[in-house]
């Protein structure tokens, strides 16, 4: 048994989350009732695919970077495809794309450990052909239901924390993880394929610091920068299915609603370089997960990677938040490679601690808004696109 299970009640704490569904104005709140109402609706006499629409569920639960949920899922013949849905791209933050595929990652893990929790095998192929055997660059997974099979203790702690597990962006206590949980987490991410590298050195740690507050001083004070991110925030108790509300980022209910408005026309890089300094500052540790090699293979290993850190830290009450800029500027790169002092690729920097505040749910689109079946608009537009191709050819 790898993760340290402290959760008390079962497979979920009493702090509740609330997830908003698309198609609905009613707040869905998963606490420990609706989520054992989710294990009695499984449908176990139902087909192959309609169960995994039914577990895609557990997946849209899944973290991304500006809660942006990238991904498109198409389910027919007993399996899932998974799409990168570029429309939610961050084309300034994220021009190559590697975290929005590491968010599909993610949700790639949480429909395999869904897929366990409810008696099956997972089979999983990354990168897969299309169906029409063409190459398709946003076709990542392609997800099988397999035999009848026992869950795994592990996996079992690991899907069970996928209801309390929330990114939270308050301070952080300065209580050390417990025992053997750091060494877990490391372990969790090589599973996957991807290495996790804690600092503990001090000169490390200030270094760290130093190269994250760099990175906001350049990106917030681009315009283009502050715009993207502005395009994702909600204001507090707003309907949206998608983004990060107000609350969550420790705005005011009025700032919330004003931010998307002014921040493009405000610099607020050395505010922001002050609050992640703090923030960085109060965890007890802080973490690189990284890979051997630097493509969407690699991220998708990366994104499934995280997804177990995270749960693996969740069901110990450990929680965590991100610092993106060391990644996402390019010079500062190699001198995040050079602080950690080890050869690959790093792709995420985050916190990890016990959280003085508790965290604010952020809304997911439903398992139904996110899955197209069969014929689908994705295949009826890349149809359409190799039509054209062939006709001016």
């Amino acid at each position: 048994m790898r993760c340290i299970w402290t959760a008390t009640e079962g497979a979920v704490t009493s702090a509740q989350k609330a997830v908003r569904m698309m198609g609905t104005s009613k707040v869905v709140t998963l606490d420990s009732e609706n989520w054992l109402d989710w294990e009695r609706e499984f449908p176990v006499e139902a087909s192959k695919s309609e169960k995994l629409r039914f577990l895609l569920r557990y997946a849209v639960l899944a973290p991304s970077s500006h809660n942006a949920q990238p991904w498109i899922w198409e389910v027919s013949d007993g399996h899932a495809d998974l799409y990168a849905d570029r429309h939610r791209a961050l084309p300034v933050s994220d021009p190559q794309g590697s975290e929005l595929i590491i968010g599909c990652g993610a949700a790639l893990l949480h429909l395999r450990l869904a897929i366990r929790h409810f008696g099956y095998a997972d089979e999983v192929k990354l990168l897969p052909r299309a169906k029409n055997a063409r190459p398709d660059p946003d076709l990542l997974a392609r997800v099988t239901l397999g035999a009848a099979q026992a869950p795994d203790q592990e996996s079992e702690q690991l899907f069970a924390a996928i209801a309390q597990r929330h990114t939270n962006r308050s301070l952080f206590l300065s209580t050390p993880l417990p025992a053997g949980l750091e060494g877990n987490l490391c372990e969790e991410a090589a599973r996957e394929g991807a290495w996790l590298h804690l600092i503990e050195n001090s000169l490390q740690r200030t270094a760290l610091i130093d190269l994250v507050a760099q990175g906001d001083v350049m990106q917030w004070h681009e315009r283009e920068f502050r715009r993207e991110h502005a395009g994702w925030i909600r204001p507090h108790h707003s309907e949206s299915t998608d983004g990060i509300p107000g609350n969550a980022m420790g705005l005011g209910a009025l700032t919330s609603r004003v931010a998307p408005v002014a921040l493009p026309l405000l610099d607020v890089s050395e505010a922001q370089a002050d609050k992640d300094w703090l923030l960085a500052g109060s965890a007890p540790v802080l973490a690189v997960l990284g890979s051997d090699l630097d493509g969407p293979h690699d991220w998708l290993c990366a994104g499934q990677a995280l997804a177990r850190v995270l749960l693996c830290a969740s069901a110990s009450g450990i929680a965590a938040s991100f610092f993106n800029g060391p990644i996402e500027i390019g010079k500062l790169r190699p001198h995040l490679r050079e602080i950690i002092g080890r050869s690959g690729y790093p792709q995420l920097v985050f916190r990890l601690g016990y959280p003085t505040e508790g965290d604010t749910p952020t809304s997911r689109r439903s398992a139904e808004e996110v899955t197209t079946c069969n014929i689908t608009l994705h295949t009826l537009a890349e149809n359409l696109r190799h039509s054209r191709g062939a006709s001016t050819s």
